[in-house]
């Protein structure tokens, strides 16, 4: 019994250890089945997302409510669909249009790099920064709207890269916040999803020691 625990305690931590620094993609589809318009902060802690005016978080944005002009690489569309999404859940500002920037803070400041899926009605940029707001690495790409465009390939990447510093926070903008982002990659660490998926597993196994105890008491 005492070394089936310590395997499993064992086989936890191993798992743990090894996905702490590991690249993690946010696809926002955790708020899927939920309220539209959810603060992103809902299911991601050591990662934040503010307006770049006001500081207002950042929403994850359902196709499935019908209010917004998407189409989504799973097949699905919803209204006209010309912005391009991942599956069913992206993420964008407030959209209080107080400001074009979106801004994603790590908490613990020590990315070495960024890439994101976007669909923009007149092209996007991701600036790196390093803690000190200085510029590490730039990338942009231009409109790429389905229909309007005559793009039929989903949404467009971006991807910023630092070898020299850091990435302690990234800014989203364009000229008018008519953008929508998705599966947003990085290897910053610290970042998770809640409820944790290792958590989750201890529970797993700890339901699973309890159940084999109370087998071996009958």
């Amino acid at each position: 019994m005492t070394r089936m625990i310590l395997s499993a305690v064992t086989a936890i931590l191993l798992l743990t250890a090894g996905s702490a620094f590991a690249d993690i993609t946010m696809t926002f589809e955790e708020f899927r089945g939920g309220p539209d318009a959810t603060p992103i902060s809902t299911y991601y802690q050591g990662i934040s997302f503010e307006s770049g005016a006001g500081g207002s978080e950042w929403v994850a944005r359902l196709a499935e409510s019908n209010n917004y002009n998407v189409s989504s690489t799973s097949g699905a569309q919803w209204n006209a669909g010309t912005y391009w999404i991942d599956d069913y859940v992206s993420a964008t500002t407030a959209l209080d249009y107080s400001g074009n920037d979106g801004i994603i803070s790590f908490d613990n400041k020590d990315a070495t790099y960024v890439e994101l899926h976007y669909a923009a009605s007149g092209g996007l940029n991701l600036v790196a920064y390093n803690e000190s707001g200085v510029v590490l690495d730039s990338d942009s790409g231009p409109s790429n709207l389905r229909y309007i465009n005559g793009n039929e390939s989903g949404p467009g990447t971006l991807r910023v890269v630092s070898a020299t510093d850091y990435i302690a926070y990234v800014i989203v903008h364009d000229t008018g916040n008519y953008w929508t982002v998705d599966n947003i990659t990085t290897d910053a660490s610290g970042i998770t999803v809640i409820p944790a998926p290792a958590a989750i597993l201890l529970g797993m196994v700890g339901l699973g020691v309890v159940g084999w105890l109370k087998r071996r008491v009958r």
